[in-house]
């Protein structure tokens, strides 16, 4: 892959001016400018995708896992990908040379996905659009006890985000927005949820719960001790409810795609 930066368009000139005072551009985003792709043709069981602040790897996984990585958004709401994307497996190991370690570490989630989307550009010749359609969602209310959320004290990192560990059904929080939470419960719940709380704070908390048919908000918890579903968790640990509506949902459409030449 050659080296390159990922640039942002700036709708006024350098030389600009607002109130007097010269505006200074945005540093352009890191780049994994060394990455290797490679078929994986049946060595690995599994999936397998891990990451650091100066790289990324993906084992046995299909374009689709990388797409999901790279827009965090849910495989249901892909569409024009050919059957390859599905059936083909890839390994993919990619990280920048020469890393300047305190910008990589300020890097918001939504920069790193952009790091990646911009290898399956340059990789996969990728060409896609979001098309926005109105779908079932969940939204996110203070339920009727109010909230049990903790105001966090502690500061956002250098790239205003707080501090989110989801390991299966256990989510722990610090400094985070309702948004970042509203973010990571859609997958689980495989449905878009939207912040309806009015709470604009940082918060503290820990979120356990039971997969047990999640998606149908049903109650069967197997072991008397084990944690509720995930609804049932939401308006218990943290004082806010889960209901049914719909709403917009932007939906990525894929224009165009090549398989990669390995390296």
């Amino acid at each position: 892959m050659s080296k390159f930066l990922l640039s942002l368009i700036f709708v006024a000139s350098l030389g600009c001016c607002r109130n007097g005072v010269a505006q200074q551009p945005a540093p352009p985003l890191p780049v994994y400018d060394a990455v290797v792709i490679k078929l994986n043709h049946g060595l690995s069981r599994g999936t397998h995708v891990d990451s650091d602040d100066a790289w990324f790897r993906a084992t046995n996984v299909p374009l689709k896992h990388l797409l999901v990585n790279a827009y965090g958004i849910r495989e249901g709401l892909i569409s024009g990908l050919p059957g390859w994307a599905d059936s083909l497996r890839f390994d993919v190991y990619a990280k920048v040379t020469d890393p300047d370690m305190k910008a990589l570490s300020s890097l918001s989630r939504e920069q790193r996905q952009a790091m990646l989307a911009a290898i399956l550009v340059d990789r996969f010749h990728l060409k896609t659009h979001t098309e926005p359609k109105t779908l079932p969602v969940y939204e996110l209310v203070v339920a009727k006890n109010g909230p049990k959320l903790k105001v966090s004290a502690v500061a956002p990192d250098a790239a205003g985000s707080g501090n989110m560990n989801v390991h299966n059904t256990d989510m722990a929080a610090t400094g985070v927005t309702l948004s970042d939470l509203v973010g990571n419960l859609s997958f689980p719940l495989d449905r878009t949820v939207i912040d309806k709380t009015g709470l604009t704070g940082r918060y503290d908390f820990r979120l356990q719960w039971t997969a047990d048919n999640v998606a149908n908000g049903a109650a069967d918890n197997g072991a008397a001790d084990a944690p509720p579903n995930l609804f049932t968790a939401i308006q218990e640990q943290l004082g806010l409810k889960l209901q049914p509506g719909k709403g917009p949902v932007d939906t990525l459409v894929i224009d165009h795609v090549e398989q990669p030449t390995e390296n």
